[in-house]
Formats: structure tokens, sequence, C-alpha cells
């Protein structure tokens, strides 16, 4: 191995380390720090769908018509 390909295989091999630990904080991260873009007003929010903040939740459980709660 000469020393260019060596540095070669270094650096491809820190690149993928550090995009590696990118990727795991971004699967990683705690959720609940979530913050609300919308001042708590949901209707036409672009984050609606994919939002798990408990203002979300509970629009989208009324928007459902409460067809999952148990019991009905």
């Amino acid at each position: 191995m000469d020393r260019r390909s060596f540095l070669t295989d270094t650096a491809r091999a820190v690149a993928a380390v550090g995009l590696g630990g990118a990727v795991g904080s971004l699967v990683g991260r705690d959720r609940s720090s979530e913050k609300c873009i919308n001042q708590g007003i949901c209707g036409g929010c672009g984050r609606f769908a994919s939002c798990h903040l408990p203002q979300a939740l509970s629009a989208k459980e009324a928007t459902a018509g409460g067809a999952n709660r148990p019991g009905e």
C-alpha cells in the first residue's frame, strides 16, 4: 500500500464514520423536544401529518371522529 492509497482509504473511513454518526444522531434524537411552529393551531399546518405533539394528536383524534375509541 502506498501513501496515496493509505490517505485515500483513511479519508473515506473518516467520512464514513462521520456520516454514520450524523445519521445515528438524527435517528436516535428525542422527539419529545419538538416545538410547535404554528402556535398550537393544527389546521393548515405543514407538519400536522407527522407531528407527535399532544395538540396534534388530539386534533387527529377529533378529525377521525373518535372512530378509534374503544367501547363505542
